[in-house]
């Protein structure tokens, strides 16, 4: 069969599920069960019998509603490849943000020691580590499987992140950095959520509690009274700076907020004297 002609038929099943983008994600899955490159997706190459029983797999698997990162596997976060599984959260491009800040912040002193706080796959320390080689980063998380596969991006990428099985910054002793991208929907708004987050993600990474902002609080709170970083950044869901902007200034920090490409207040920096 003809790997366009395979790929009509695709979108047809993805779009009666619901699926966005339901023409894109049907080239993706197509070139991925031929192994296709984009150039020979478009010159009329063809799937082989055992092409179309993969294609058949993905696609309904997909029409389920199972993300397409958990189908590759992988997702591309800051022009770099993750390992993905359903045991860690998949990467937004809007935490790039947490990065941009932690490199501007870096550029001043680029021998810190920098904390990814809930690092999930690793995403977010592997980036920093890659783009700022001087700095020491160190990676959290409470999960022995996120641990796992941060680690194994770690060594997939070729960056130095030491990896801490812990809850939040509780092991940790100093870091003149820390960033994190907590858990912060309020757990009464998952079950509305877009299915491929309500039903396929990990539940930890997503509850952030009652009103999203409870390991939000504990870090800040650790940060103030212990730990004392020169920066703490947070990556936070629309509407939930102001609070956090709030809570941070009554443990004596001065803030900031960093507007993402969409115009949302998505990440909020602290300082303390």
């Amino acid at each position: 069969m003809n790997a366009r002609t395979a790929a009509v038929g695709v979108r047809r099943q993805l779009a009666e599920a619901g699926v966005p983008d339901a023409g894109f994600e049907a080239e993706i899955l197509v070139r991925e069960a031929a192994g296709l490159t984009r150039a020979q997706f478009f010159s009329n190459a063809c799937l082989e019998p055992r092409n179309a029983e993969v294609l058949q797999g993905l696609t309904a698997r997909r029409a389920a509603r199972e993300p397409l990162a958990y189908l590759l596997g992988r997702r591309e976060f800051y022009g770099i490849d993750f390992a993905v599984r359903p045991d860690v959260l998949i990467p937004r491009p809007e935490t790039e943000l947490l990065v941009d800040v932690a490199l501007a912040e870096l550029r001043k002193a680029p021998h810190s020691v920098v904390a990814d706080i809930g690092t999930g796959s690793g995403c977010v320390a592997a980036t920093i580590a890659a783009h700022a080689p001087d700095a020491t980063v160190i990676a959290t998380d409470r999960s022995a499987r996120a641990i796992a596969i941060a680690t194994r991006n770690f060594a997939s990428i070729g960056v130095r992140v030491s990896a801490v099985r812990c809850d939040l910054a509780e092991t940790l002793r100093h870091a003149a950095i820390v960033v994190a991208n907590l858990p912060y929907i309020p757990g009464g708004e998952i079950a509305e959520l877009e299915p491929e987050v309500r039903d396929w993600e990990p539940r930890s990474a997503l509850d952030g509690g009652a009103d999203g902002l409870e390991l939000v609080r504990r870090l800040i709170d650790d940060c103030g009274t212990r730990l004392r970083p020169r920066l703490l950044a947070l990556e936070v869901m629309a509407g939930q700076a102001g609070d956090v902007v709030s809570y941070a200034t009554r443990t004596g920090a001065g803030t900031e907020t960093h507007r993402d490409l969409a115009g949302v207040e998505r990440v909020v920096t602290a300082r303390w004297a």
